[in-house]
């Protein structure tokens, strides 16, 4: 699926000044829409995230990024019918597009179809061009974790930190990953490479914190921690796992 509250302004902006020159093509304005959906669903607003992906389709049928627009926007509402019909629809327009593949992977590898998960990765990561390989290295690395490959996914996050050696994403898959094999010394090194904000971590970058905590049996770091995310982020499924005992 992080943004700072400048995005928020930025979306505000577009959308309270939008205009359209009379000469704009229809491939202008769905670029517009399209770009609009995606910054409205960082924010979490989905109606108005859909309702731009929609006028991105309407505005030029042909366009594969209002299609994945839209797929995400569903996906992340777990409307996986209307996700799914999505990605098929941007993958007819263009079969090879590295993004779309990489996408639609995470979105089966998420649902569980890992198998066909991988496949899509592999078809991202076919692209000599793709100019962003790291992203579907980290999530193929992800899918491999939930598929008990640990060592294969090791690999192909060391692989994402060559091509992008200071790829955060990597970097807490990396950490995690020395989590879950208990590994305090990888765990420590990684965490650190992250320079993490306490103030400003996520529910999860928090978890994973005190979850390093109690391997190094650190009570301070682990008290510190859990405070901020039980502070911060009472209703996370995080602070609940926490606040049960886990």
């Amino acid at each position: 699926m992080k943004l700072a509250r400048v995005v928020v302004l930025l979306a505000t902006l577009l959308a309270s000044t939008l205009t359209f020159a009379d000469g704009a093509t229809p491939r202008e304005l769905a670029q517009t829409r399209a770009l609009l959906a995606i910054e409205y669903m960082k924010i979490g607003n989905m109606r108005v995230a859909l309702e731009n992906a929609d006028q991105s389709i309407k505005f030029d049928p042909t366009f594969q990024a209002g299609y994945l627009a839209r797929a995400l926007i569903y996906m992340q509402l777990g409307v996986d019918t209307e996700a799914e019909a999505a990605f098929n629809r941007a993958l007819k327009l263009d079969a090879a597009n590295p993004e779309v593949n990489n996408n639609f992977g995470w979105y089966l590898c998420s649902r569980g179809r890992y198998e066909e998960a991988i496949a899509r990765f592999d078809r991202a990561l076919a692209d000599p061009l793709y100019q962003s390989p790291q992203s579907a290295m980290v999530n193929k690395a992800a899918c491999l974790v939930r598929m008990d490959q640990r060592p294969l996914a090791n690999q192909w996050l060391l692989a994402a930190l060559r091509r992008a050696p200071n790829d955060s994403a990597a970097l807490r898959e990396l950490l995690n990953l020395s989590l879950l094999d208990k590994n305090v010394t990888l765990a420590t090194f990684y965490y650190e490479r992250l320079k993490f904000d306490e103030r400003r971590m996520s529910p999860a970058e928090l978890m994973m914190g005190i979850r390093l905590a109690r391997l190094k049996q650190d009570r301070a770091m682990e008290t510190r921690l859990a405070d901020y995310l039980k502070t911060r982020f009472p209703d996370t499924g995080e602070a609940q796992m926490l606040l049960s005992g886990n």
